[in-house]
């Protein structure tokens, strides 16, 4: 990597000069080891970069004739500026030269894409790679564009970026193309070993470009370059906003600027004015920021407008502090002082105590006030003369009683603790100045930083500090609370942070045994952000933030002893347990989380085995967090939207005896990925419920236009009428249906007579450690114009191996369901039911060399408008429990259950009960694929219900037995030719079915019909005119 330096004392002239420096090395003869493609430009000492890199781009816009010819003339075809000054990732920097480039909508969505997917495996925003086939593309239209770029990248991340791996850009051999950037955004004063190290992560820069002033010194300088990136700062926040706000002109900003670096100097002589934590507080309360209000009008914009300064002016000012000894900076902090950043700084003698009189020369200047190792009378403070005090930092104070004129001063007391924004206690005794009388006072506080405090109860916030935004407890001792943990922070409805970390040993006469959020008592909260980082408090045993709405960011660390987590109710997008240590966590509840994604386990070694422990597992992403507000306290579910399904049939009992709520684990999610999370904590003993619903099940969905389920309303039966009328294939009893569904809507009928013979049974009790889950279809594939919208559920491997149940109903959109390992095989399903889905094109999808036995007993299939198998293929698959196969309104189905010569002895050898109703399609119920057997033994076989079957050939493909047979109704069978054997017995079996289909019967042995009793319907086809029509 080569250095040049630029000569210039302004920007224009800066980026004039580079200017030259890239058509230069472009005229140069290029061979295939030239490096002359990247650029680095580090600004005046890192001022100015940023500045400079912006008037280039702005040369080079093609928005007016002159950018347009002084394009051409440094001969580059297109300029892409990306300002990343304020890093995201390098996802969001692919994404911003992807739009620049404009590329197809197709490859764009690749990136919602793969930002979805990461949501639900926990990868933080941050930390978000690019996406290797958006790299692809971009390369080849890079490629197809066979332009020159100029790349002006403002990279605000600490390592350098090779933009030829993450974008596609040519950058070596004969390519002309280059790059010019600079390291992360404005106001970076960072030494340039720290620049050449961080430059080292790609290698990729060639040039290295710094800046020096032509003819000012460079004292002279410094200011107008200040100034400059303060206009950039302002321009960006326009960018951001659409207007700068409060904050409107680059003087502000310079004045922000040089008053933080005033404070640096100071920090590095004898006071840390941890200008992380309080910047934008001292900005606020010196006025440094300032707002005329009017009356009544809140100040919270003044607040904001110092927190979006402050993310825009990232002042690295560790690597400016010229730092005292160890040993003399211990003992300069060791005196007592005050001290403000207006005022300076004032050293009080070791045995003297502060007084009003030392105040009293600043009593309308004052407004942050710093006292340290003072001794004093908190009830009659020294600076209550102090009208303009707002921030108050006592640190390593000591209370007194020496003041006997308290009462007199009482209206002074008053008027100083209510003016007050900002407090902060460190070191200090929090009795006095913390007491519930104190806090009173206190109506205008908005921050409270109390920092190892010893024996502070707690409790005396309750109802207090109505305007706190932001409560910091942390490095305490033996904290307790005197009041029920349930209202500690009542009348605290503007909360938006809350940092109880690293506090120890909480105990005393009344230990913390739970911290509430102030959502828990209330309906409105504005908590954002909550920072728990416990080590040794195994007293704490439960942390609730229930009803926090807007509570996003929720941050655990440390060791923690608690029982029982609730976040219910909260924005929270992922809930990260990985950094924390957690003993006895028993119960998490995360209702009404709509938008959780992911969950984040302890690592392995530290979890205990069968789930964590977790007893009691709730979640519920599929309703929003208002809805929390109006359920009881105590967490628990309703019954399922099962019941709320409807059908001709009754619905068999979702649940079975138990409702979903006594499921110790209940979990409902909107989409199936976030199941992924519970992998790590869940138990193979544990057996599972699986529910499979849309939200609103009221959408008409059909396979061609004229198809449908639903209509948006009606009754049951009148939602039938459609598919009645609408049958692929010509049928017989299609009016009788439609004219008994119609009075059967009137409430003049029973359907079940012309449906169905038996309802489907209720589902099989689960065993002690169960899980009951219900998944909602929200996973949308979009398909070109005028396609219709589709979803896949895929669920994981262990839910697929676990579920004993599975209801999959009113599902409009649903084309398959599969596990993310071994297609849609549920090895351990007992019952399934499936109903109204008009897209699901199949239930079982086996993949190859898979061999087992289903232990599925119970399947029901109903309003399968588009599936044209049940299973795909049987393989080496076999159905030996199954004893009840019901199908009906599957127009589409071609076969049901394919059979094997490898399994077909143990297949279906339970099989009690076979109905199909309405299957227009459908050809053969068991067929053999392959070599076939001479025939197929149905022992237990005692029903069998065949309606409006017009192409069915053959229940089996081969002579099919069944001794035990009892039952046999059929209707509109027209093509099939065989009934089962029933063997050489005495037995006689009833056969409900029309005569003309009788008479066509085949028998293999005339004896076989012996055994069967026909009886014919009377009336069994449309009733016909009697007379002619004629006249």
């Amino acid at each position: 990597m080569r250095t040049e330096n630029i000569w210039a004392d302004t920007i224009d002239k800066a980026a004039e000069k580079i200017l030259q420096t890239l058509k230069e090395k472009t005229n140069t003869t290029r061979t295939v080891g030239s490096r002359d493609n990247v650029f680095y430009f580090d600004g005046w000492d890192g001022l100015g970069a940023s500045a400079v890199l912006r008037a280039i781009a702005q040369r080079l816009a093609t928005t007016s004739a002159d950018g347009k010819r002084a394009l051409a003339e440094q001969e580059f075809d297109q300029v892409i500026h990306i300002d990343c000054s304020m890093w995201e990732s390098r996802r969001v920097l692919q994404r911003l030269v992807a739009e620049q480039l404009r590329l197809p909508d197709q490859v764009m969505e690749l990136f919602d894409r793969q930002d979805e997917e990461d949501d639900f495996h926990g990868v933080a925003p941050g930390s978000r790679a690019e996406v290797q086939q958006v790299v692809r593309e971009m390369h080849q239209h890079i490629k197809k564009l066979d332009n020159r770029f100029l790349v002006v990248f403002h990279n605000g991340s600490s390592e350098e970026i090779d933009l030829a791996s993450l974008c596609g850009f040519p950058l070596s051999g004969y390519s002309t193309s280059k790059v010019l950037w600079t390291f992360q955004g404005r106001f970076r004063l960072k030494p340039r070993t720290k620049v050449e190290t961080a430059m080292k992560t790609a290698g990729t820069t060639d040039v290295f470009l710094s800046a020096y002033p032509l003819r000012k010194m460079r004292e002279e300088l410094w200011p107008y370059l200040v100034l400059q990136e303060a206009a950039e700062v302002v321009a960006a926040r326009k960018v951001k906003t659409g207007s700068a706000g409060i904050i409107d002109q680059p003087e502000q900003v310079v004045e922000c600027f040089l008053y933080m670096w005033e404070l640096c100097c100071i920090r590095s002589q004898w006071i840390d004015y941890e200008l992380d934590t309080h910047i934008t507080n001292y900005w606020v309360c010196d006025g440094v920021i300032h707002q005329q209000l009017q009356q009544g009008q809140r100040d919270d914009g003044l607040w904001r407008a110092a927190d979006a300064l402050q993310f825009e002016m990232p002042l690295d000012a560790d690597y400016h502090q010229y730092l005292l000894s160890p040993h003399l900076a211990k003992f300069v902090k060791s005196k007592p002082f005050w001290s403000s950043p207006t005022c300076g700084f004032t050293r009080i003698s070791d045995r003297a105590i502060p007084n009003g009189g030392m105040f009293q020369h600043y009593a309308d200047k004052l407004s942050v006030l710093k006292l340290s190792g003072c001794t004093f009378d908190f009830q009659a403070p020294p600076f209550l003369c102090c009208h303009s005090l707002r921030f108050l930092w006592l640190d390593h104070c000591q209370g007194t009683r020496t003041n006997t004129d308290v009462a007199g001063k009482q209206e002074d007391i008053h008027r100083c603790f209510q003016r007050l924004w900002v407090l902060d206690v460190r070191y200090t005794d929090c009795d006095q100045i913390l007491s519930a009388q104190m806090l009173a006072l206190m109506t205008q506080l908005r921050e409270l930083n109390v920092i190892v405090a010893h024996g502070w109860d707690m409790g005396q916030l309750q109802g207090r500090l109505p305007n706190i935004r932001k409560l910091r407890v942390k490095k305490s001792y033996h904290v307790r609370s005197s009041c029920s943990e349930n209202d500690l922070f009542s009348e605290m409805n503007k909360m938006e942070h809350i940092d109880f970390s690293r506090n120890y040993r909480t105990g005393g006469s009344s230990p913390m045994m739970s911290l509430f959020g102030p959502g828990v008592s209330s309906n409105v909260s504005c908590l954002e952000t909550v920072v728990i980082i416990v080590d040794g408090c195994d007293v704490v045993q439960q942390i609730s933030f229930r009803g926090c709405t807007k509570l996003n960011n929720l941050l655990l660390g440390g060791g923690m002893g608690i029982h029982t987590l609730d976040i219910s109710g909260t924005a929270v997008k992922t809930l990260d347990l990985s950094t924390i240590y957690i003993r006895h966590l028993d119960e998490l509840y995360l209702l009404d989380c709509e938008k959780l994604c992911a969950i984040l386990w302890p690592p392995k070694e530290q979890m205990k085995q069968e789930g964590l422990g977790l007893g009691k597992l709730c979640i519920d992403t599929t309703q929003s967090a208002p809805t929390a507000q109006s359920r009881e306290e105590n967490p628990k579910r309703g019954t399922s939207t099962a019941t709320a399904g409807t059908s001709v049939a009754p619905a068999a009992a979702p649940h079975g005896s138990r409702p979903s709520s006594e499921f110790d684990w209940h979990i409902s999610v909107r989409d199936a990925r976030l199941l992924g999370s519970l992998e790590p904590v869940y138990s193979d003993s544990r057996k599972a419920y699986v529910e499979i619903s849309s939200p609103h099940p009221t959408v008409v969905g059909g396979g061609s236009k004229d198809e449908g389920i639903f209509k948006s309303a009606g009754s049951r039966e009148q939602q039938l009428v459609v598919n009645l009328q609408r049958q692929p294939v010509p049928a017989v009893y299609t009016d009788i249906s439609v004219d008994r569904l119609q009075q059967a809507s009137e409430g003049g009928g029973d359907t079940l007579g012309i449906m169905w013979m038996w309802p489907c049974p209720d589902v099989p009790d689960l065993p002690e450690k169960r899980c009951y889950m219900h998944i909602q279809d929200q996973i949308k594939t979009k398909l070109p114009p005028g396609g219709e919208e589709t979803s896949t559920i895929t669920v994981p491997e262990f839910v697929t191996g676990s579920a004993k149940i599975l209801h999959v109903h009113d599902s409009p959109s649903i084309t398959s369901i599969t596990s993310d390992e071994y297609g849609s095989v549920w090895p351990d399903l007992e019952w399934c039911r499936i109903e109204r889905c008009p897209n699901l094109n199949f239930v079982f999808d086996n993949v190859e060399d898979l061999e087992f036995a289903y232990e599925l007993r119970i399947f029901w299939a109903s309003q399968l408008l588009k599936s044209r198998y049940i299973s795909t293929s049987n393989e080496a698959r076999a159905f030996p429990n199954l004893a009840l196969l019901h199908l009906d309104f599957c127009p589409r189905l071609i076969h049901v259950l394919p059979l094997t010569m490898v399994e077909e002895e143990d297949s279906l050898r339970l099989l009690e009960t076979l109905e199909i109703a309405w299957c227009g399609d459908l050809r053969e119920i068991f067929p053999f694929e392959g070599a076939k057997p001479y025939s197929k033994d149905f022992p237990k076989l005692k029903s069998i219900h065949l309606h409006e079957l017009p192409s069915l050939q053959h229940i089996c493909g081969v002579r099919m037995s069944a001794p035990n047979l009892e039952t046999v109704k059929i209707r509109g069978c027209w093509s099939l030719r065989r009934l089962p054997d029933i063997g050489r017995s005495n037995k006689v079996v009833e056969c409900d079915c029309e005569k003309e289909w009788w008479d066509r019967l085949e028998w293999d042995d005339r004896s076989q019909a012996d055994n069967y009793r026909p009886i014919h319907p009377r009336y069994y086809k449309k009733t016909m005119l009697r007379s002619s029509v004629l006249r």
